[in-house]
């Protein structure tokens, strides 16, 4: 539901509460004045209603105790008789005043007195008693309870006599006196309040409490509380029905704006357009009906997978910009699609809307490859090599041609890492090396990776110092967002003779190459080859082992085998490397490199570590008793997989394995490109309680800046720098220099490598807490491993 859709509805209810509140404001401000005066005005009415109580009080008073002559004085009548002209016949009336004020006169006594006349008597007489003799009385409440029903206050508020729920005033003085004076706390007579310009005397009781216990009709001039309290129902009432709009104007606009958002859905589900709303981190929360059921898709849980054709990065970066893309999604495993989207930010959430532009893509791209140009070098490509083979033959009946294929190793590695446009500069700067080593040669990009030479030789040495000529430009770091990054590339070549040149056709030579470079590392310790057709049982010997790979995994003919590392500083075994042996007669003498390369040239390295991750997870549980880890090693690319951190979680929360029983070695090409991404999810995986080791430092990547934010808890040193340790001053050097560096981070560093006692003291005196080699035992099954605890760590009872 958008917000705009109930921006007219919302702004009604906006309208109605301010309505509401400034009526409330106008009714209330006339309502407070009136208030406030009634509370004044009540309050005197009451005074002199409560006075006439009072009077008749004192008049008690005097009968019982004023006509003792010993309290009583009287005054002559003649000179105050005007004060009592109004009286009628047969009642008192009492006076309380000082008596200068009383007389009119010049006395000196300014004493305070009650003066009462009876008109009762034969003779009207007037008396007088002293305001001291009447609080001495009345301040005896054992004797006086049955005279006074009252309250006596002090000015504190303490309450010295009461027996009724009256306020109590002894008299209101009917001389000089205006009945809406205000109160005036301030002047006090023994500590009881006064009414100011009145000579009166009252309790402390406040306004508010006489308003509040006043009853007046509905038709008084003045508020009682109950007509107070009337008109906030009737006010509380009103906000009700206020409230009650206000909710039916949101329920109406959200029900309209429900039928436009229905509409909406009912308009995307109905369009041959692709849409897809993803959330800000790319975790996919809707797609519509058009590329559900047209392109197959069920389900897709993030955008990890669809890629950006011009990046060849996920499409997540670009969405952020708010650029529109190109992108390839993969279907099956036989199927890609291409799509143009343009996203659109709503709230939290990216809406990609495009269509489908496979066959329109396809065609661009063939007919930019039928030009016979590289789209990205804008060298001649394998369709120009095709057409020219011909043209090539022709020119060899002097020469020998020579089809020399560079290939750059691990290229996916580099574009997971650092993204295409990246990878597609560092190929450009790759070319310009072939040209500047091979001038006036055609030069083919084939593929990604892969380059030709078509070079015309008289004799193979000429080709082979190019290559070595090459090849030691090739070993200089290439420049990739600011990181020096050396790249390893694998020569092979085909030296076609010129006697069989009409014989051997571009696919022969083709195979023969890619043959050759599986198994280059069976031919020759160096980076290139030169294929001979000896080499053809070698090749068929791989293909063979590749039969028996695919048949080891499904026959469980592997094992993981476990090196100890040694804590030279307890003299105990701390933990174990994890590593993959193939238990099979005809490779158990074989290098695991080997078969590990086979595995990662043919595609099975995915299979290979399920099996690591699952096995070794078994072990660490297994080693849990004796207080030792297992690590093993994952590559950049398993660690860029969707999903893969997630399933070492999910192995570790389903053994219940302890945390640090098991560390995971990466390698220093985790330093290389989308470092952000791959620091994330390491700090995930230390988060939920895996150790972090960097494998072979300073061998290829190294970089103190991202040292400092990768959450790496050890550091490995490699054996080629440990095993000259005792001859090589730098190399000694270097592991001095590594493990004080680590001990500055607060890391542990492992020696690899270490064969013999002199090379473990040197590592222990350089600050290397662990070590690990032949010295202390080779890769073993897990039943020797058990043996070397026993030896080292001692039996565990």
């Amino acid at each position: 539901m958008r917000l705009k859709d109930l921006r007219w509805y919302i702004l009604a209810s906006v309208i109605l509460i301010i309505s509401y509140a400034a009526i409330a404001v106008c009714y209330y401000v006339p309502i407070r004045a009136k208030a406030e005066s009634s509370m004044k005005v009540l309050g005197l009415e009451a005074t002199e209603n409560i006075a006439q109580i009072a009077e008749s009080k004192v008049n008690s008073l005097y009968d019982a105790y004023m006509v003792d002559s010993s309290v009583c004085e009287y005054v002559s009548l003649t000179a105050v008789e005007s004060k009592f002209r109004d009286i009628p016949d047969g009642e008192r009336k009492i006076v309380f005043t000082q008596h200068k004020q009383f007389t009119n006169n010049l006395s000196s006594d300014t004493n305070y007195y009650f003066y009462f006349l009876n008109t009762n008597l034969d003779v009207p007489t007037c008396g007088r008693v002293s305001a001291a003799t009447i609080f001495e009385f009345i301040s005896n409440p054992e004797e006086n309870e049955n005279i006074f029903d009252t309250f006596i206050y002090s000015k504190d508020g303490t309450i010295y006599y009461e027996n009724t729920g009256n306020n109590y005033f002894f008299m209101l003085d009917v001389l000089n006196t205006s009945k809406f004076d205000l109160l005036n706390e301030s002047d006090t007579f023994n500590s009881v309040y006064t009414i100011d310009n009145q000579n009166g005397v009252l309790s402390a009781v406040k306004f508010f409490n006489v308003y509040v216990s006043t009853f007046i009709p509905i038709n008084n001039p003045y508020l009682a509380i109950e007509w107070v309290m009337q008109q906030a129902l009737i006010f509380y009432i009103c906000g009700i029905f206020v409230a009650i709009g206000m909710l039916a104007i949101l329920i109406l606009g959200c029900k309209k704006a429900s039928k436009l958002l229905r509409a909406d859905r009912h308009a995307v589900q109905k369009t041959n357009a692709v849409v897809i709303r993803i959330d800000l981190d790319g975790k996919v929360i809707f797609t519509n009906k058009t590329f559900k059921q047209i392109f197959g898709i069920r389900k897709i849980e993030n955008v990890d997978n669809i890629i950006d054709v011009d990046t060849g990065e996920s499409i997540l970066n670009t969405v952020k910009e708010h650029k529109a893309f190109e992108c390839s999604i993969e279907i099956s495993d036989e199927e890609v699609r291409y799509f143009s989207l343009t996203p659109l930010q709503i709230s939290q959430s990216y809406y990609l809307m495009g269509t489908d532009i496979t066959i329109d893509y396809l065609r661009r791209k063939h007919l930019f490859l039928m030009s016979g140009r590289n789209e990205i070098t804008n060298c001649d490509n394998q369709f120009s090599l095709t057409n020219n083979y011909k043209h090539i033959v022709l020119n060899s009946s002097f020469y020998d041609i020579a089809f020399v294929e560079y290939n750059i190793s691990k290229y996916e590695e580099i574009i997971g890492l650092f993204g295409r446009t990246n990878f597609n500069i560092l190929l450009n700067d790759f070319l310009t090396i072939i040209h500047e080593t091979f001038t006036d040669l055609a030069i083919y990009h084939i593929n990604d990776a892969k380059f030709i030479v078509v070079f015309p030789n008289l004799n193979i040495e000429e080709v082979t110092d190019k290559i070595k000529q090459s090849l030691d430009i090739l070993r200089r770091p290439f420049q990739i967002r600011q990181n020096h990054i050396y790249i390893k590339c694998k020569i092979v070549v085909y030296n076609l003779k010129k006697e069989d040149a009409n014989e051997v056709s571009l696919d022969t030579i083709q195979n023969k190459l890619e043959l050759a470079l599986k198994n280059i590392a069976d031919f020759s310790t160096k980076d290139y080859i030169v294929y001979e057709p000896a080499m053809d049982n070698v090749i068929e010997a791989a293909g063979e082992m590749e039969k028996d790979l695919i048949n080891g995994l499904a026959s469980d003919e592997f094992a993981m085998y476990l090196q100890p590392q040694y804590d030279v500083i307890s003299n105990r075994i701390d933990g174990f490397e994890a590593l993959i042996r193939w238990v099979n007669p005809k490779y158990i003498d074989k290098s695991p490199q080997v078969y590990i390369e086979l595995a990662e040239q043919r595609g099975y390295m995915l299979d290979i570590g399920r099996y690591v991750v699952k096995e070794t997870f078994k072990l660490a549980k297994l080693l849990e008793p004796y207080n030792v880890h297992v690590s093993m090693n994952v590559s950049p690319i398993q660690l860029l997989q969707v999903g893969f951190v997630q399933q070492l979680i999910d192995e570790f929360k389903v053994l219940r394995l302890k945390p640090g029983s098991i560390a995971i070695e990466i390698t220093e090409t985790f330093l290389m490109g989308n470092f952000q991404l791959m620091t994330e999810k390491l700090k995930r995986l230390k988060e939920m309680g895996f150790h972090i080791h960097l494998d072979d430092f300073c061998t290829g990547y190294s970089s103190m800046l991202y040292l400092k934010d990768l959450p790496v808890d050890t550091l490995k040193i490699d054996k080629e720098f440990t095993k000259y340790i005792e001859t090589n001053k730098v190399h000694a050097s270097i592991v001095k220099t590594i493990c004080q560096l680590g001990t500055s981070l607060d890391m542990d560093i492992i020696c690899e490598g270490v064969e013999n006692q002199a090379q473990s003291d040197l590592a222990k005196r350089f600050g290397a807490r662990l070590i690990q080699g032949y010295l202390i035992g080779k890769a073993v099954p897990y039943e020797e491993a058990i043996e070397l605890l026993d030896k080292y760590n001692g039996k565990r009872k």
